[in-house]
C-alpha cells in the first residue's frame, strides 16, 4: 500500500498538469515572435537526381507564458524541391499550429533537385514563412546543388549471393550474352556518385582523369574485378579525390562512410594506377587482392601490380591499404588515421616502398593494432591456412610512426620466410627488433624517435628544420617529393622533404 502510494499521487499530478497545459488560453495578442534555433536551413552539397536526400531539422519555441496559433507555409509551394513535415504531418501549409506557452515543435526539412545542366555548383533557395497574429517571420532554405554522373544498381540489377549489389561501369554482357570489353573514360566534367559497388569488368579499363571527384554513398565501392584495370591518375594540381557523398562540415573528417576500393587479380602486363590521388573516410581505402573462387588450389601472387604515386589514404575506420597475394610498388605514399591497420600486407606478397610515411594517431577508438603489419599466412576461401614466400620486397626512406607504443610488426611463419625482404634508412616506433637480416645496414634503421613532424594534433606531416627524419634518406627516392618539391642532396625520410 505504501508503494501505490506515491504511484498515485504522481498519476494525480501528472493529469492535473496535462489538464493545466490543455486549459491554457491562446492569445490573440500581436507582435509575439517566436524564436528559432536556426535562421537558416543550410543543405552542403546535395547532389542533383541523387534518390536520397539529406534531413535536416530545426526547433520553433513559444516563450510566451500563453498559447499561441500559427500559420507555417512553405513560399515555393508544391513546386519547391523542398518538403517539411510539422510535427509529425507532411504538406505545404499547415494552419493553426497549436504551440503552448513555454513549448517548442520540431520542422524536418529535405531537399531533393533536379538536374540544372551545369558543371558548377548552385543555390536553390525557399523560406518557411510563419505568422502568429499577424507578425511574419521566416526560416532560410539553402542548398548548394552540384549535378553529377550517377553510378548506381537499378532495379534489375545483378545480385550475387555474398557480394554486394553492383552495376557496371565498363564491361557486363550485351543482349546476346556476349561479354563486352571497353575503355570508359571518366572526364572532369562533372563529379561521379557511386551507389552499390561500381564494377570494372574483366578486359575492361577506366581511366579516370586528372580533377575528378568520386562521391561513395554509404557502403559504396569501386571494384576492379579480375583482369580488369583502373587508371587514376590524377596531378599534383588537379588531384582525384574518393570520398563520402555527406558533404556537411562534420562528415569532412569521419571514418566508414563508404567501403572500398576493391582490387582484383590480373596478367603481368596489367597494372592498376593511382597518382595524385587522395582517398579519405572509407571502411577500407585499397584493398587488393585475388578473388576468393571456391576449390581452388594454393593461391599465387598476383601478376597484376598496383602503383601508387602521390597517393593520400586517410580517416579508414578499418585499414587504409589492405593486400594479400598482391604486388605493390609505392612512392611518396601518406597513409594516415585508421581505425586498425594503416597498412596491413599479408600472404604472398611483393612490395616495394620508397619515400613513404605511415603515421597512425586515430583518436576515435582504442587502437591496439600497429600502423604497419605484415605475415606471410593466407587464410583462402574455405578457412585453409597458406604459408607462402614474400619475395623481391624492399622498403626505404619510410616513417612508421603513431601514438601506440609499437606501430611496426612482423609475424612469420618459419615453413616459408621470406628470402628477400629488406628495410633501408627506415625511421620505426616498435617495441620488436629490428635487428635481424632483414636490416642489413643497422646504421640505416633508426627507433622510437620522434620524426619531427610539424603538427600531429593538427595532422600535418610535414617535417619541422630540426627534425629527426632530415638528411637520412637514401638518393634512390623519387626525385620530387608528394607536394612536387624537388629533393637533392641530402634527402629526408618520409613522403615530405622538409623546404623552408
Amino acid at each position: 500500500m505504501e508503494l501505490l502510494r506515491p504511484l498515485l499521487i504522481l498519476a494525480v499530478c501528472g493529469t492535473f498538469l496535462t489538464a493545466c497545459r490543455k486549459d491554457q488560453a491562446f492569445t490573440d495578442e500581436s507582435g509575439i515572435t517566436l524564436d528559432f534555433s536556426k535562421d537558416t536551413v543550410l543543405f552542403d552539397t546535395i547532389f542533383t537526381q541523387a534518390p536520397f536526400s539529406v534531413n535536416k531539422r530545426f526547433t520553433v519555441h513559444n516563450p510566451s507564458s500563453n498559447a499561441v496559433r500559427v500559420d507555417i507555409a512553405l513560399e515555393g509551394g508544391s513546386p519547391s524541391p523542398y518538403r517539411i513535415n510539422v510535427d509529425g504531418a507532411s504538406g505545404v501549409t499547415f494552419e493553426d499550429v497549436e504551440i503552448y506557452g513555454g513549448d517548442s515543435l520540431f520542422i524536418f526539412v529535405e531537399v531533393t533537385l533536379d538536374q540544372n545542366n551545369s558543371s558548377n555548383p548552385f543555390i536553390i533557395e525557399d523560406h518557411i514563412l510563419f505568422n502568429t497574429n499577424g507578425k511574419e517571420q521566416e526560416v532560410l532554405l539553402l542548398a548548394w546543388g552540384q549535378d553529377a554522373h550517377f553510378i548506381m544498381p537499378g532495379p534489375d540489377s545483378i545480385q550475387v549471393q555474398g557480394l554486394p549489389r553492383f552495376s557496371y561501369i565498363a564491361g557486363g554482357f550485351d543482349e546476346n550474352g556476349n561479354q563486352i570489353c571497353e575503355t570508359v573514360i571518366w572526364p572532369d566534367d562533372l563529379p561521379y556518385v557511386i551507389y552499390g559497388y561500381g564494377v570494372v569488368d574483366s578486359c575492361c579499363t577506366l581511366i579516370i582523369e586528372p580533377g575528378v571527384d568520386i562521391y561513395m554513398h554509404g557502403g559504396a565501392g569501386l571494384w576492379v574485378y579480375r583482369y580488369g584495370q583502373v587508371k587514376a591518375n590524377g596531378d599534383i594540381s588537379q588531384e582525384i579525390t574518393f570520398q563520402g557523398d555527406r558533404l556537411e562540415p562534420a562528415f569532412d573528417e569521419l571514418p566508414g562512410q563508404w567501403d572500398r576500393i576493391w582490387l582484383n587479380e590480373g596478367s603481368a602486363d596489367l597494372s592498376n594506377e593511382f597518382s595524385n590521388v587522395l582517398i579519405k573516410n572509407a571502411l577500407v581505402g585499397i584493398q587488393c587482392e585475388p578473388f576468393p573462387i571456391p576449390l581452388t588450389p594454393e593461391p599465387e601472387n598476383s601478376l597484376e601490380k598496383v602503383r601508387l604515386s602521390g597517393v593520400k589514404i586517410r580517416n579508414c575506420s578499418a585499414a587504409g591499404i589492405l593486400s594479400r597475394n598482391y604486388t605493390i610498388e609505392a612512392e611518396n605514399l601518406l597513409v594516415t588515421d585508421c581505425g586498425q591497420y594503416s597498412v596491413a600486407l599479408t600472404g604472398n606478397g611483393r612490395y616495394q616502398f620508397n619515400q613513404f610515411t605511415i603515421a597512425n594517431y586515430f583518436d576515435l577508438d582504442i587502437r591496439q593494432t600497429p600502423a604497419f603489419y605484415m605475415n606471410n599466412v593466407y587464410v583462402d576461401y574455405t578457412n585453409t591456412q597458406w604459408v607462402s614466400d614474400i619475395t623481391n620486397s624492399t622498403f626505404q626512406n619510410g616513417i612508421i610512426h603513431g601514438a601506440n607504443e609499437n606501430e611496426f610488426l612482423m609475424e612469420f611463419n618459419d615453413l616459408a620466410p621470406p628470402t628477400d625482404l629488406s628495410y633501408f634508412n627506415m625511421l620505426f616506433r616498435t617495441t620488436e627488433p629490428t635487428n635481424s637480416g632483414y636490416f642489413p645496414d643497422q646504421g640505416t634503421i633508426y627507433r622510437n624517435q620522434s620524426p619531427g613532424f610539424v603538427d600531429v594534433s593538427g595532422r600535418d606531416f610535414h617535417l619541422t628544420s630540426s627534425a629527426f627524419a632530415r638528411n637520412k634518406a637514401n638518393g634512390s627516392g623519387p626525385f620530387f617529393d608528394l607536394d612536387g618539391v624537388q629533393r637533392s642532396g641530402e634527402r629526408d625520410l618520409g613522403c615530405y622533404e622538409y623546404t623552408e
